[in-house]
């Protein structure tokens, strides 16, 4: 399937005798975000029978010391549908973000340490002081601060995550 809106996954395991083999192999629609894959804990564990991690409540957070694999599509700002930032910022809030609505709608802490790649296409990362806009195969290293993602561009901007739990900041004593 090679509409460039699916992706293929893959996902291996172990058979009974500790042999490789593939567990799931499926496509999956990423026109706005797809949750590849979630750990329940470090280290993460490889062994048993494996239920589709996947299909876990989409939250923003990763789960107590676990992690989080996401491929999202960004759409251009000038495509998006009025109201769609207070949309995305009631959803954030809903999947665990806590909102910081001082420079945009959307603008959100999480307490997690983010790895984003741009795969396609650029966005604009906002932080409390300053922007950056990043292009094809440039990297995040986001470390639990207040941020929002916005696609200044003219085509979708494609973005692979690989969120880790962190520990909490307190920034008020």
């Amino acid at each position: 399937m090679e509409d460039g809106h699916t992706i293929r996954r893959v996902v291996t395991g172990h058979d009974d005798d500790g042999r490789s083999v593939i567990v799931f192999n499926d496509v999956h629609d990423y026109r706005r975000r797809v949750q590849i894959w979630t750990t329940e804990g470090s280290p993460a564990d490889n062994s048993g029978e494996v239920a589709d991690a996947a299909q876990r409540e989409t939250r923003l957070e990763a789960p107590p010391q676990g992690s989080m694999f996401w491929l999202v599509e960004l759409p251009p700002v000038q495509d998006m549908a009025p109201g769609a930032a207070a949309e995305a910022a009631e959803r954030l809030a809903k999947e665990g973000a806590v909102a910081h609505s001082d420079r945009r709608p959307g603008m959100h802490t999480t307490r997690t340490i983010d790895y984003m790649v741009v795969l396609d296409g650029e966005v604009t990362l906002l932080l409390d002081e300053g922007e950056v806009t990043l292009l094809k195969y440039d990297t995040v290293v986001q470390r639990g601060t207040a941020h929002h993602w916005e696609n200044r561009g003219t085509e979708p901007a494609r973005l692979a995550f690989v969120l880790l739990d962190a520990q909490s900041l307190d920034f008020d004593g």
